[in-house]
């Protein structure tokens, strides 16, 4: 009798627990504080560096606070356009996080646009370096002032753009004589395509599979994961590594949350997004190379183009860039001039004390 009598009492013991500890559990889960995220790019982990970085933050976020945060991704434009979901993360009320395009971005903060200076890093090493550098958490320490603060700068696509085209392969700027070439809305794009010697055409996304079909446009420029996702070698024969323009993607969150946290979990969130973008930029390399291959393996024709080609084009799309940036859109010379003589700078460090540490 007495063992029953014992037994049925630690039963009653462990149900008393288990309800205890679900009631636990519960409490927990029912006081996570909600974090949303906003961004166009597709939910799955294959096509795009976004998404997957998104999901290593998640995972790291709960590792750290204890599952205090309750992170929903919304993938795929469900939210809307990167304009209208950082406007909602302004707001802070639904979206606490965004995921914006260098060209969206700069509706937001008009400085941005220094940064889409025509062939500004000479590889991404440096490109990096310079994202994650004090100068350029300087650069946007603005945003609280219009509600947002920056977590850091992913690269759209694997950074480095290519250019596509249907009529010849582009070695010089006499080349791009009479060809016409899609950019997007964005007037610092149209002014440095029209300064190497092309004809800027500016359209929505959707608009460019017709219009490449039709020859409404003959060009186009995006990272090469993008001739994959759209097939484009359906419509372009040709592929030149231009690299005249650095894809970001800028990663930025609601000022008032983030301060109405505790110190700790500032330092967690910052944490946590700081090694997700680390995680992104290998995946977004890996990606565009997977692409070259797979275009070429549709028949499309890679070219680099020569030092000196390369050289005359730069000069030719930095002065049309820096006359459209100085005298229509009303940015400082000198801000310009600081953020090429920053990146010059990092590429100089980065080459010495490369060699200091490994080539000696």
């Amino acid at each position: 009798m007495q063992s029953k009598f014992d037994k049925s009492k630690i039963w009653g013991l462990s149900v008393v627990l288990m309800l205890a500890w679900m009631g636990l559990a519960a409490g927990t889960a029912l006081s996570a504080e909600k974090l949303a995220i906003g961004t166009v790019y597709p939910g799955n982990m294959t096509d795009n560096e976004v998404y997957p970085a998104l999901m290593y933050f998640k995972s790291l976020l709960e590792e750290k606070t204890g599952g205090a945060y309750d992170v929903e991704i919304f993938p795929g434009g469900q939210l809307g356009s990167e304009v209208e979901v950082t406007r909602e993360c302004q707001d802070g009320t639904t979206v606490q996080m965004s995921i914006a395009s260098s060209g969206a971005f700069s509706s937001f903060y008009k400085k941005y646009q220094a940064i889409v200076a025509p062939f500004l890093f000479p590889d991404r090493f440096t490109a990096w370096a310079f994202f994650d550098s004090d100068y350029f958490a300087d650069f946007m320490n603005e945003l609280p002032a219009i509600g947002l603060r920056y977590l850091g700068t992913m690269d759209d696509g694997g950074g480095f753009v290519v250019l596509t085209n249907s009529l010849r392969p582009v070695n010089a700027a006499a080349d791009f004589k009479g060809m016409r070439v899609r950019t997007e809305e964005n007037p610092a794009h149209m002014a440095i395509m029209n300064a190497m010697g092309a004809s800027a055409v500016p359209m929505a996304w959707g608009e460019v599979p017709t219009a490449l079909a039709t020859k409404t446009a003959h060009a186009q420029f995006n990272a090469p994961s993008i001739i994959s996702w759209a097939k484009l070698w359906e419509t372009q024969k040709y592929v030149t590594f231009l690299n005249h323009i650095y894809n970001t993607t800028t990663w930025v969150v609601n000022e008032k949350w983030f301060k109405a946290q505790s110190p700790q979990n500032q330092q967690a969130l910052v944490e946590a997004a700081r090694a997700a973008i680390i995680y992104s930029r290998g995946i977004a390399a890996h990606l565009s190379e997977l692409a070259v291959e797979e275009s070429k393996k549709h028949g499309m024709e890679f070219n680099h183009i020569k030092p000196e080609n390369m050289a005359e084009l730069k000069k030719l799309a930095e002065g049309g860039y820096r006359k459209w940036a100085v005298d229509e859109f009303g940015l400082k010379a000198e801000l310009l001039d600081s953020v090429q003589n920053e990146v010059a700078r990092i590429q100089k460090d980065l080459g010495d004390s490369l060699m200091t540490r490994y080539g000696k």
